[in-house]
């Protein structure tokens, strides 16, 4: 049996299909434990193949908003079904996630090209929300530099994420609150357009606030456990550099009378967020929309006391960007119980060779994991000796060499 240092049960992605995926016209893989490397040159469709197997557990792309990105171009021209599936192994048992995209063609009546998805899990028919989280699956690619440098919604993103691979309820009440917020902005418009009365505001306010403070609660715990695992994590990887992440919600007025979160219960955010609503009523009312609330949350990511965004250089927001995804590893399994796949997308470009030893040799710790890379010899040979290595050519994947089953054996 591997060794798991997250101590989750062992969990792979034992097969993945993917039929007209972007430039994947008819992939099939069978995978096994430990490292599997995916090799090739940039645009041949490395990145598609850890693409569709993160789709597999968050039940959409990280990288494209629409279905008409996502399916190759020959099914707009003549119609035709797309297809990600992959298959999940523990012990004796699989678990079947599959994504399946219907493709109308575009007619000459209206130009337009038709999509229709359906999500199942092990054959039966299911919603995102249900979707979601029956595969565990950590993704990173090059994007996720954007959680240090990009905008505070960057970094709301990857928290429900995260969040919702591990808790199911989590998106349900992560949707309730945009509804609520939805309706409570409509309202605000209509009160300053004289269309409606401020006594309606009572109810959304309630709503509001209890929606509010469930999401923000579990963010809370989320950060902290990130925290817990990212700090030593990015420690190692940097031999002693300080991360430290701080959540900052918004659920008072300003941010200069921020509470201290920390010791604060679901039940004591709801209130707080209460207390400050009737403050705001002028101010709401005359932008038409709500001010505080988790839609303006974020993460504070601060490196050796200073603010990462301003002051990290590339290589150090990599590896702060690799740090996160360790610790979301960790998170997962012990919310879970059951250890992700990593997918890590072209990650030991710009690391020093000493960084990318310390990096793989965190990552394989993990019980699969599924690595791209565009450079011959970047992955250290100690690595290679049990991976399974493929290339990637036009979509077309070949395995270049195979290692005997004894060498990755569950023994």
């Amino acid at each position: 049996m591997r060794h798991n240092s997250t101590k989750g049960i062992p969990i792979y992605l034992s097969r993945l299909s993917l039929t007209g995926f972007r430039n994947h016209t008819n992939t099939e893989l069978e995978l096994r434990p430990g490292l599997t490397l995916f090799q090739g040159r940039n645009g041949h469709g490395k990145s598609n193949l850890l693409e569709a197997a993160y789709m597999l557990a968050i039940a959409k792309s990280a990288r494209s908003s629409h279905e008409r990105e996502l399916v190759n171009w020959s099914l707009a021209e003549t119609g035709g079904h797309m297809q990600v599936l992959g298959v999940g192994r523990q012990g004796d048992t699989t678990t079947q996630a599959q994504i399946d995209v219907d493709v109308t063609a575009a007619t000459t009546t209206n130009g337009n090209v038709g999509f229709r998805k359906g999500l199942r899990v092990n054959g039966i028919k299911r919603s995102a929300i249900d979707f979601v989280g029956n595969l565990n699956i950590v993704f990173f690619e090059a994007d996720d530099l954007e959680i240090v440098h990009g905008s505070p919604g960057r970094r709301r993103r990857y928290l429900d994420i995260l969040i919702s691979q591990s808790d199911p309820a989590y998106l349900k009440s992560l949707q309730r609150y945009g509804q609520v917020m939805a309706q409570r902005n409509q309202l605000l418009r209509r009160i300053r357009d004289g269309l409606s009365k401020e006594l309606e505001l009572a109810f959304w306010d309630e709503r509001l606030a209890y929606e509010g403070s469930r999401v923000t609660d579990s963010r809370r715990r989320a950060v902290d456990g990130l925290n817990e695992h990212a700090v030593p994590a990015h420690s190692d990887l940097t031999r002693g550099d300080k991360l430290e992440l701080k959540y900052r919600p918004r659920i008072t007025a300003s941010s200069s009378d921020r509470p201290d979160i920390a010791q604060m219960t679901a039940e004591m955010i709801e209130l707080e967020m209460k207390n400050a609503l009737p403050g705001l009523r002028r101010r709401e009312i005359a932008q038409g929309m709500t001010v505080i609330g988790p839609h303006r949350d974020d993460i504070e990511i601060r490196l050796n006391d200073n603010p990462a965004g301003n002051f990290a250089s590339r290589g150090q927001t990599r590896t702060i960007a690799l740090s996160l995804k360790l610790a979301e590893a960790v998170f997962v399994t012990r919310s879970t119980g059951r250890t992700p796949v990593l997918a890590l997308d072209d990650i030991l470009s710009e690391l020093d060779p000493e960084r990318r030893i310390l990096v793989l040799e965190a990552a394989t710790k993990h019980e699969q994991v599924l690595l791209t890379s565009t450079e011959p010899g970047i992955v250290p040979k100690v690595f290679l000796e049990t991976a399974d290595i493929y290339t990637v050519t036009n979509g077309y994947v070949t395995q270049d060499s195979i290692t005997t089953p004894s060498s990755k054996s569950d023994d």
